[in-house]
């Protein structure tokens, strides 16, 4: 592939003619051709074989299977699933599991942190934070019933994690540090494992 370019339309034409994924395009639906759509984190076009994946799902595994299906590679998709999204990521087999939304695995996971350090009450947290993590963080402390509160530590300027003020916040009393990893407002990337390291050596 030419690793030149221009920044003409004809350019990002030629380019995209070189691309080597352009090909899967036609794998999706593409209702509107003139239409940009960027926001595939949160509904991606729908592939055209998953309509008749779906259909098959529905028709088969259970409209025929019924319960049977579960025993038929239903329970195990979710580890077998993940372990390729872990490929991805450079995850080991068995650390990355496929299940129920962003959301609800966070307050699982926020609920079960809390419930594994008794005696600590506060959550950590940034103001820079998707808001519905802030809502299901509040809703954690409250469901825990102990006391527990969280803190949400400002950022300095709106465009940086405040990692100062969250490492000054961490004491004794921290259960859990949760934030994202990259910033959704700014686009800015914590160094994790050196929030985490701090988190742990805090005891949370």
């Amino acid at each position: 592939m030419d690793e030149s370019f221009g920044l003409d339309r004809a350019a990002a034409l030629a380019l995209d003619a070189q691309d080597e994924l352009a090909g899967f395009r036609e794998a999706f639906v593409v209702a509107e051709p003139g239409l940009i759509y960027l926001l595939a984190n949160s509904l991606g076009r729908l592939p055209k074989a998953a309509v008749a994946r779906m259909a098959a799902v529905v028709e088969q595994e259970w409209g025929v299977r019924l319960i049977r299906g579960w025993n038929e590679g239903w329970m195990a998709l979710p580890q077998r699933v993940g372990d390729k999204v872990g490929q991805l990521v450079g995850a080991r087999p068995g650390e990355v599991l496929l299940a129920d939304s962003t959301s609800v695995n966070l307050y699982k996971l926020a609920l079960a942190a809390l419930r594994a350090r008794p005696g600590r009450g506060k959550i950590l947290t940034d103001d820079l934070n998707f808001p519905s993590d802030l809502y299901i963080l509040q809703g954690v402390a409250e469901a825990a019933g102990q006391g527990q509160r969280l803190q949400v530590v400002p950022s300095p300027d709106g465009i940086h994690g405040p990692v100062a003020g969250l490492l000054a916040a961490m004491d004794e009393d921290t259960a859990l540090v949760a934030l994202s990893l990259t910033l959704f407002k700014s686009g800015y990337t914590y160094d994790m494992a050196a929030v985490t390291a701090a988190a742990h050596a805090a005891g949370a």
